[in-house]
């Protein structure tokens, strides 16, 4: 039996493109795009230059027409690969939209990749029409950058026992998003520094919030540490070890997405 002032929510689909693909609609209707970009990473070094992966750009379209004889080329951006002993880190994938009824493409670009003593760069929004808007995702620090939903996202902190960038997303993380709101993760990764005790990693962050970095000063051990994997979005963390070759391997940025919510307006 139907209820009072119920929607049906199965006629309104939200579509989390997570692959690059031609999408077709499969139903008319309006809906609203969220499109996010993908994180650099960060990088891992033997001495006091760490630094931290940008976060890719957030933008979207709140209210597009669609049918089911519309196209559309959707390209979602590859987080970029930490690295390890100076070597510079990869820069996050860009992510587009392109199709029917736009203004050419509308791009969210990846956050930077990090180099020794260079925080990655947050990436940037470019293309116009259909009230395309968003902002550049946060900076790296030690820690990864954060995407920002209603402004320029937080850069990570510049501490050994600092965070990742945290989004201003509302909480509950990427499930929780629809009718035109994308929602974030609310837990960035936390850095350590720790000189004795052979942790071997920092955790990830979650839904567009960045990657914690990784200090290990115990010489005498053999250990691989990591820095955190950035979130949805989010740039890598840092990572460095006193001990010389491959032991200290930054987090890598967290891959885009595209979100795509049909809309009972």
């Amino acid at each position: 039996m139907a209820v009072l002032g119920q929607v049906a929510t199965e006629a309104f689909p939200q579509l989390t493109i997570t692959q690059s693909q031609t999408w077709v609609p499969p139903q008319d209707g309006t809906v609203c795009i969220h499109v996010v970009g993908a994180g650099g990473g960060g990088i891992g070094v033997t001495g006091d230059n760490v630094a931290g992966g940008g976060a890719g750009a957030y933008a979207k379209i709140p209210s597009l027409a669609v049918t089911t004889s519309g196209s559309y080329a959707l390209v979602v951006g590859a987080g970029g690969a930490g690295n390890s002993n100076n070597n510079t880190a990869a820069t996050g994938g860009n992510s587009t939209i392109a199709g029917t009824g736009l203004t050419g493409t509308k791009t969210c670009g990846g956050g930077g990749g990090a180099a020794s003593g260079t925080n990655g760069g947050g990436g940037s929004v470019s293309g116009s029409g259909e009230s395309w808007a968003g902002y550049s995702g946060g900076a790296g620090a030690q820690a990864g950058g954060a995407v920002g939903i209603y402004a320029t996202g937080a850069a990570g902190v510049t501490s050994p026992t600092g965070y990742g960038g945290m989004t201003d997303a509302q909480s509950g993380g990427l499930a929780m998003s629809g009718y035109g709101i994308i929602c974030g993760g609310s837990k960035p990764s936390k850095s350590l520094e720790v000189n004795t005790v052979p942790y071997g990693f920092v955790e990830n962050a979650s839904d567009l919030c960045g990657g914690g970095s990784f200090s290990y000063w115990n010489a005498g051990t053999d250990i691989v540490v990591r820095g955190g994997t950035g979130g949805i979005g989010g740039g890598g963390g840092g990572c460095r070890s006193r001990l010389q070759g491959p032991y200290a391997v930054a987090g890598d940025g967290g891959d885009g997405i595209i979100l795509i919510q049909y809309l009972p307006w």
